[in-house]
Formats: structure tokens, C-alpha cells, sequence
């Protein structure tokens, strides 16, 4: 018998991200982002305002779909001469919200659903041993034998196929990559599931927190409130000095005003202390002895 020429079966899947926290990417105003391999355009949650200490809370759900050959662990995207093939790999990145301050991510992680490394149960076991290739950066390892600390015992890596398993949580550290290593930048807490489009059928769920919010019901997070209108505004100017074309003749004329008051502030009390001086002696004058 000749083995059969058809391609592969191409399943029609779903992919969803729920993006519950982030630690340690210190900015301050966050979004969090989602891109599955063979997407234009990535998928942005709303904005975290202020971040404390680097940490933020989304509570976001990202929904992702695509054809998936099993046997080949290949995503399918179609094409007019000859189908692309691509590793399922999803991407989770935390931004800045206004891309004129920070173009570029503040960090990212990748990860193939078919070969994932395990996520940590607590942010304190979250490191770059877990993202495949990771080589510790020299000047770390420099600081650490400065600093007299002993060689870390690489954690034990193991990886899954969310197609498998159908789902996963823990929280993988985010990372930018510099002149051939990988430096993290934080970590972030997230649930993964894959399901088949008919499995997703009777599982239906909306993008973010809307409707249906369900599979799972997915709460407003608890974020501490950091609103102050009068320091806002201070903000909001700092942040239109900065960015406008205009920002040389805009400092100076801050600075120029900053001088004129000192300088009008100091010839004011300079005028009070002259006139305290010359009353004092004009009284000291009148001052005479009666016998």
C-alpha cells in the first residue's frame, strides 16, 4: 500500500490567556499585551494606572484562534502557493501605555503551548532557568562571585503540551534581550488553556471582562487607588513639556520664569531689609539723654 499524500488534519483551536498579575516591571502606567504566532496585531488589555512598586493587576482574558496540525505540533496559516507552518508560540509583553515614552516592551515572554516550560506556583520560584537557552549574563555572575555567594543550584525545568493537558497556571518571568543574553524584567501570572472550536462552543467566553464573562468569571482587580487630580495635572504637564517639538523653547521658559521669581523675591526682600535698616537708625538718632 502507498502511504497516503493528504496533509496532516488541520484542527480549528482556541487559545486563551487569562493575565491576572505582573511583578517587579517597574514603569508606571501598564498595559499588557498578547500575539499568537501568525497575528498582525496583538491584543492590548486596559491600562494600569500608576503601577506601585512595579507591580500591577490586569484580571484580563486574550482569546486566540488558528488552525493546528496535531501530528506535525505545527499552527497552519494558509497561504495561495503553500501553507506556512509555525511553532504555537503565544507572546505576553508588558508596555508602556504611551508608546512615545517607551517604544519598545519592558519585557516579554515566549511560549510554545506544545513544549511549555512548567509554570512556578509562587513569584519567589519564578526565574530565567525556566526559558530554554537562558545563559546566566556576565556581570551577574561577576556580582555573585564579588559578593561571595555560592553557585545556584539550577532549578528543575519540566515542560508540557497545553494540548494535552488543556490547561495551565503559574507565573513565568519576562525578559528583554541585550547583546546575546537575557535579562529579566519582571514576571507575570497567567492561565493557559487550549481548547478545540467545538470545545469552545460549549465554553463560550468574552475578550477581556465582557460578556460572556464566564469560563471563568473574571473579577475587576484590586487596585490601590493613586488619582491625585492636583498631582495629575503636575504629571500631565511634565508629560507635554517632554514630549512636544517645542520642549528647548518650553524649558527655558520654565527656567526663565523659575529665575524671575527667585530674583524678583530677592530684590523684594532685599527693599524690606534696607528700609528695616534705615528705620533702626533713624530711631537709634532720636534716642537722647534728658539731664
Amino acid at each position: 500500500e502507498g502511504r497516503s499524500t493528504e496533509p496532516p488534519p488541520r484542527i480549528n483551536y482556541s487559545a486563551t490567556a487569562n493575565q491576572w498579575e505582573i511583578y517587579d516591571a517597574y514603569a508606571e502606567d501598564l498595559v499588557s499585551k498578547s500575539k499568537f504566532v501568525g497575528e498582525k496585531e496583538a491584543d492590548v488589555s486596559e491600562i494600569h494606572v500608576r503601577a506601585i512598586n512595579g507591580n500591577a493587576a490586569f484580571n484580563w482574558r486574550f482569546i486566540h484562534t488558528f488552525k493546528y496540525a496535531y501530528l506535525e505540533r505545527k499552527v497552519i496559516i494558509p497561504d495561495e502557493i503553500e501553507d506556512k507552518k509555525f511553532d504555537p508560540i503565544i507572546t505576553l509583553n508588558i508596555s508602556d501605555a504611551d508608546p512615545s515614552i517607551a517604544p519598545l516592551p519592558y519585557g516579554a515572554v515566549y511560549l510554545n503551548l506544545a513544549n511549555c516550560p512548567r509554570g512556578a506556583k509562587t513569584p519567589a520560584q519564578c526565574c530565567m532557568e525556566m526559558i530554554d537557552g537562558y545563559k546566566k549574563p556576565p556581570e551577574l555572575v561577576e556580582l555573585e562571585e564579588k559578593e561571595g555567594k555560592p553557585a545556584a543550584v539550577p532549578p528543575k525545568i519540566t515542560y508540557l503540551s497545553v494540548f494535552k493537558k488543556k490547561k495551565t497556571l503559574g507565573w513565568w518571568p519576562i525578559y528583554i534581550k541585550r547583546g546575546g543574553y537575557m535579562y529579566q524584567t519582571g514576571m507575570i501570572s497567567c492561565e493557559m488553556e487550549v481548547m478545540t472550536k467545538a470545545q469552545a462552543a460549549k465554553r463560550p467566553a468574552g475578550k477581556g471582562r465582557g460578556d460572556p464573562n464566564t469560563n471563568p468569571k473574571i473579577d475587576e482587580p484590586i487596585r490601590i487607588p493613586t488619582t491625585f487630580p492636583v498631582i495629575d495635572s503636575k504629571v500631565k504637564m511634565v508629560k507635554f513639556i517632554w514630549k512636544s517639538p517645542n520642549k528647548p523653547k518650553l524649558i527655558l521658559g520654565v527656567v526663565a520664569q523659575l529665575v524671575g521669581g527667585m530674583v524678583a523675591g530677592f530684590l523684594l526682600n532685599a527693599s524690606t531689609m534696607v528700609q528695616d535698616l534705615i528705620g533702626s537708625l533713624t530711631g537709634g538718632g532720636d534716642n537722647t539723654t534728658t539731664t
